[in-house]
Parts: structure tokens; sequence; C-alpha cells
């Protein structure tokens, strides 16, 4: 079913009901940390099970959640990063890893959120072309494509502390195709990274600390 309009967005969720809703949230949690697209799945499994689209308001939401879970899983790490960065600066030493690694998510975080204010006309609309189930489709069969190609050609070879400003840009414009649903936030930025030739595991944990 098509998705419902309040003032020209997209807001379908509000039909669901308490346990649809609950059950999408079952498909996010599990669909989130893998390189496979929540927001993708967020619309085929209701249109699979003859529901209403929820929306891209809805799925956005959803990751909410998601974003504190990682943030839970990955606590050592941030911590390491956000005290790391906070003495950095009261030693005024800006040469420190946490400080530099901190100023780079920061730094890398910019082309989404430029991106998506700039794109939300078209990315909220109500029935907009980009939430289809064909180019959904498309989308995540590219990026399984280029994700095959990252992990059987690249070398697979440096390691989290060997991180720059170049990896970490290249890493966050990258983060932009997930603004396509189908485009899996985690795959991409997963996908750049192995590029990058970072090893599986550091590539994995850069992409889930940027995002």
């Amino acid at each position: 079913m098509a998705s419902a309009c309040t003032n020209g967005l997209d807001t379908g969720f509000i039909e669901l009901g308490y346990a649809k809703v609950a059950a999408l949230g079952v498909v996010q949690g599990i669909t989130e940390l893998l390189p496979i697209s929540s927001t993708a799945h967020m619309r085929i499994v209701p249109a699979l099970l003859g529901w209403r689209d929820p929306g891209s308001a809805f799925s956005a939401a959803m990751q909410a959640a998601a974003l504190a879970a990682v943030i839970s899983y990955f606590w050592k790490d941030v911590r390491g990063m956000v005290f790391g960065s906070i003495g950095a600066v009261v030693r005024r030493d800006f040469s420190d890893w946490n400080f530099r690694f901190a100023m780079w998510i920061v730094l890398a975080s910019l082309p989404i959120v430029i991106s998506g204010v700039l794109l939300s006309p078209v990315l909220n609309a109500c029935n907009t072309p980009l939430r289809s189930l064909p180019v959904i489709g498309i989308s995540m069969i590219t990026l399984a494509v280029i994700l095959a190609i990252a992990e059987i050609y690249c070398d697979h070879s440096r390691k989290f502390d060997q991180i720059n400003l170049k990896d970490a840009m290249i890493v966050g414009i990258a983060q932009c195709g997930a603004l396509i649903p189908g485009v899996s936030r985690s795959g991409s930025t997963l996908t750049a990274a192995l590029f990058r030739d970072l090893n599986r595991e550091d590539a994995a944990r850069f992409s889930f600390l940027l995002g």
C-alpha cells in the first residue's frame, strides 16, 4: 500500500497500530547492524504483508534506537574518544589521536548532514520514487556487488590506528549513499573502508563509530 500524507510529509506509520510497529521494530533490530539496509526492509516487509508504507520519518526514528545500541556496544571506544579529546583540549595537545579521530568523525558526518537537509523535500515527500520497490531492489543489488568487489580484491592490511583524514572523508562521502532506501548506511561505509584497505574488523568498527 502507498504511504500516507500529512502536510506533504510521509506519515504512513500513524495508521499502522502498535502490533505492526512492534513487528517492524524487530525487523529494524535484525537488519540495522547488517549491511543490508534496514530502511529498505522497513519498506519491503510492509509491502509483502500488504501494510501501508510507514514512511521515511518512521525509518529515521527507528534508527535512533539502533544508534543507542551501537553506542552501548562501542561504549569503551566512544568514552575513550570523548574523554581523550577533552583531555587533549585541556592540554592543548591537538596531535592527540583521540582528538584527531573525533574531529575526523565530525568532518566525515558533514556530507550526509548537508545532503540530508538539501534533499529532505525529496526524501520525505509523499510517494517519493526513491521509496519505490524497483529503486530499492536495484540499490540493494548494486551495493552488494560493490561490497563483494571490495571484499575480494582489496588488500585488508591497514589497521584502525592507521586511519587518516582522507579515509574519514571518503567513508563520510560514501555514507551519503544511504539517503537512498536500499543502500545500507553500514554497507556503504564498510565498503568504502574496505576500498581504503582497512582490515575487515577495523573497517566495521570504523563504520559503526561513524554513525
